[in-house]
Parts: structure tokens; sequence; C-alpha cells
């Protein structure tokens, strides 16, 4: 259903959106906890994995699971976000038996598609080596099959997860994707690597069991909620199967395409016979995209009160919300983003000394994720308001951008042209959705308190200019401390600016819920 935009003439007070700020620095404190936890796994999990079997295997394992993942994207056909906003806004309702109608056939059609697509993968390997144009990878015609196994399951969690969002929690979220299944690929391919030697089999193996777990979990978890909402009965309404299928098939082409456009330049650099390269981006792009988990981290918990609030015609309310989320994701990313163009060769080499060529890289993918926090939550904002068609649109429009500027830059600037192909299109689809959604709904994410992060940013980027400087940045332990003095400035600069009213009522909250998570 979708309702006609109402222009917000006035700004609400604090106190009338105090409840939603409430639940939005709940959830956000527990998503960035979450979101923290996954990142530092998943990047020791590469600095420990990377070392031992080197940029080439570590290549390998990055090609087979972009591929299984990209799969796994197809199979869900937009059913994650579907559930998520058609069970949050029949849970608003209490209607029960829409709700339980929208859980079965999203797991169902899911489940079917992903069997399907594992078949596939698992059966006729060669086919995907010529289709992604890797044909001298043959280490992925064996492991093709046991990255297959992973693939209902990934399709399951990503349904799973999604749903229990709509139920204003991001507990599930965290517990799963982000603590469960990092710690078990950690381990087990750690245990595996003593056992079956220094190749891309054990950290396939991790890969597939995490993936196994974190799908059962999902779906478990989103029963559970359920049944406390209503019992599992399903009156089959075909007007909401339809409008379901209509708002979800137009996000299997976009989520597909958002991959790749993450995605492209690993796929490319693999065309040219650059698997080492592979591996490098694929560092630089994971020490790049650790701002972003501030973004996904609001974004888990804004969504469905995106769905809410559009479904309700409260326009005023979204739009202070949409402000003041944004406000917040650039005030907690801004400092991970100075430090990521302060000390880019001291990042990346903790990778290894084969990661070092990827320094620049780290740079230029960092600006792009500049742009991508700067926009707030614009991308999920015309998802959760029904505008699936137009997030479609400009996913075709990106990715034939990125795979033409891949295509033009890689063959003769390899990782670097890589980086700057994906710098552009990451800034280009962000700076669409920003246009599209004050076109579409009349509202943006800005207003005046918006500069204070940046004119905090001012000195705390000349400090660590100075500090690396007068005190060259070595080690773990010199990054360590520099990145706080960094830190430091630009929380004393934040400070001096001030805080508005809302800003303190988020602090108040984001203090409760850390306290609450530390037992105090």
């Amino acid at each position: 259903m979708t309702i006609g935009p109402e222009q917000p003439d006035e700004e609400l007070k604090p106190e009338s959106i105090q409840t939603e700020i409430g639940q939005i620095a709940r959830g956000a404190g527990l998503g960035l906890g979450g979101n923290l936890f996954y990142y530092f796994i998943n990047f020791l999990f590469g600095i420990l994995v990377a070392r031992r079997i080197g940029a080439e295997a570590f290549g390998i394992y990055t090609l087979g699971v972009t591929a299984v993942t990209l799969l796994a994207r197809i199979a869900v056909m937009g059913l994650d976000r579907g559930s998520l906003r058609y069970v949050s806004i029949n849970r608003k309702e209490r209607n029960g038996e829409a709700m339980w109608q929208v859980i079965w056939t999203s797991v169902g059609l899911g489940m079917a598609a992903s069997l399907l697509m594992a078949a596939a993968l698992a059966f006729y390997p060669r086919f995907f080596l010529r289709l992604f144009h890797w044909h001298d990878k043959l280490d992925l015609l064996w492991l093709f099959p046991i990255f297959a196994l992973a693939l209902p399951a990934m399709t399951l969690a990503k349904i799973g997860i999604s749903g229990t969002q709509a139920f204003r929690t991001v507990r599930y979220r965290a517990l799963i994707p982000n603590f469960i299944q990092p710690s078990v690929k950690l381990l087990t391919t750690l245990a595996l690597l003593t056992v079956l030697g220094y190749g891309a089999l054990a950290p396939t193996l991790g890969f597939v069991l995490a993936q196994i777990l974190g799908g059962a979990l999902s779906i478990y978890f989103l029963w559970r909620l359920a049944s406390a909402i209503a019992r599992s009965r399903v009156r089959w309404e075909p007007g909401l199967m339809s409008e379901l299928m209509r708002y979800s098939l137009p996000l299997l082409l976009s989520s597909v395409l958002m991959y790749l456009n993450g995605r492209t330049e690993i796929m490319v650099l693999g065309i040219y016979n650059q698997a080492n390269a592979s591996g490098i981006y694929n560092a630089a792009l994971r020490l790049a995209g650790l701002s972003l988990l501030v973004l996904t981290a609001f974004n888990a918990i804004f969504a469905p009160l995106i769905a809410d609030l559009h479904h309700r015609a409260q326009m005023k309310h979204l739009d202070a919300l949409f402000k003041l989320v944004t406000r917040w994701v650039i005030i907690v990313a801004m400092p991970i983003f100075l430090v990521q163009m302060l000390f880019p060769h001291q990042l990346i080499g903790l990778f290894g000394k084969d990661f070092s060529s990827g320094a620049l890289a780290l740079r230029l993918l960092s600006i792009g994720t500049l742009i991508n926090f700067c926009t707030g939550s614009v991308g999920i904002m015309l998802l959760m308001s029904g505008h699936s068609g137009v997030v479609m649109i400009n996913s075709i429009i990106t990715v034939a951008i990125a795979l033409a500027l891949d295509f033009m830059l890689i063959r003769f600037f390899g990782i670097t042209g890589a980086a700057i192909a994906g710098m552009i299109s990451a800034a280009l689809i962000n700076l669409i959705n920003l246009g599209e959604v004050w076109y579409l709904l009349r509202i943006h994410p800005y207003n005046r308190r918006t500069l204070r992060p940046f004119i905090a940013a001012m000195p705390a980027l000349a400090g660590g200019w100075l500090w690396a400087r007068w005190m060259p940045v070595q080690g773990v332990m010199g990054l360590m401390i520099a990145s706080a003095v960094v830190g430091l400035i630009y929380l004393i600069g934040l400070q001096i600016l001030g805080w508005s009213e809302d800003d303190r009522m988020m602090m108040a909250a984001l203090k409760k819920r850390f306290l609450r998570l530390a037992g105090r």
C-alpha cells in the first residue's frame, strides 16, 4: 500500500519522537556492538587465514564466496525485504493470519529456489566458471559443490533474520550473523587448517558449516517470535501474495545488482587472471566497509519504523527521525573514516606483506564509503516506502556503469583501477537515492546540525597528520595510540560545538543500552 508523501513544513519537537528515539538508540546500540564483533572476528579471520594460505589461495576462496553469495541473493528473490516490510505492517495491525502467510510464502519460495540453485552449482561447476569467465580457476571446480551446501541455509538466514527485524528487535541479527556465524567460521577454519593443510578447502568448509547453523537458528527464532503474536494459522489471500511478489520480485534483480556493485571489481580482477589482486582488493574493501557497520546498525532498527510510519502517513515524524539517524551515523562513523585516510598503509599491512599494495585502494574505497554513510538511510528509505521498482532501476544503471569502469580501468591500472571504479559507483548510487528520496517523499536527511561532525573532523584530521609526521606510526600498538589521539580530538571538537536536545536523548538512550549490556 503506497501513501502519498506529506511535506514536512516544520520540525517536530524532540519530545514527540522520544519513544522512537529510544527504540532506535537501543536497537542501534545492540546492532553496532554486534556489527563491531562481526567485523573484528572477520578481520581476525582475514588476517589469520590470509597469512597462512597466502594471497592467491585467499583470492580463490574470495571468488567462491562471491559466487555462492550472488546465487543466494537470486534465490531469495527479494523476499527478505518483502517479509521485513509486510510482516512489520501486519504485526503492527495485529493481523496474525496475514503475517503468517507472508512468512510461509517467503520461506517456501526461497527454499525451493535455493535448492535448484544449489543443485546447479554442485553438478555443473564448469558452467559457472565459464559464466564468470574464471577459466583458469580450476580449484573452484571441486570447491563449488562444497559451497553449494551452504546455499539453502544462506537463503533461509536472509529471510529469517529480516523477518525477526520486523518485530523491532535486532537481538537475533546481532546473535546469529554477527556473533555465532563468524565465530564458528573462524574456529572451524583454524582447526581444519591444522588437519587439511594451508589451502582454500579449510576456509570453505568453515564458511559452509557456519551458514548451515545460521540458517537453522534464523528460522527457529522467526517462528518463535511470530508464534508469540498469533498461532500459525494462514487464511490464504491471493491479493496479499500478489502484493508481496510485486514488491519483492523487482528486488531480486536490485539485490543481485547491489551486491555486484560492491563485487564486480573482484570478479573482473579474476577475469584478468589476478587472483592475488582479488584477495588484496577484498581486504581493502573489508577495511573500507568498517564505517558502514554504523549505518547498517541504525538501518536494522530504523527499517521497520520507516515501513510503519510511511504506511500510517506520519511523514513529519519520519522526516525528523531521518535527520537524527543520519546525523548520528555520521557522528559515529566519521572517526573511522579519518583513521582510514590517515593510516592506510598500517591498516592494510595487518593482513601481511603480500597486501601492502592495497593502501591506495583502501583510501579510494573509503572516500566512496564516506559518501555512502553521509547520505544516511536513503536506500532503505526507498525500499521500506514501497519504491522497490525505483531501487531496481537504480541498481541496473549503477552496475552497468560499474562494469564499464571496471573493464576500462582494471585492465590498465589493476587494483587501483578497481578501487576508482568502486569509489565512483558507490558514490553514484547513493547520490541518486538521495535525490529520489527528496523527489518521491519530499524529505531529506540534513539540517544545520549535520555540519557539526564535519567541523569537528577538521582539527582531528590535522592532529592525526601532525602526529604521523612527528611520531611515525608503527605496529599494532602505534596504530591504536594514533587512532585514539584522532578520536579524542574529534570528541573534544564535538563537545565544544555542543549537543541538541534530541542528541542528548539519543546519548541517554545509548548510555542506558550499553550499561544494560555491561550488566550494570
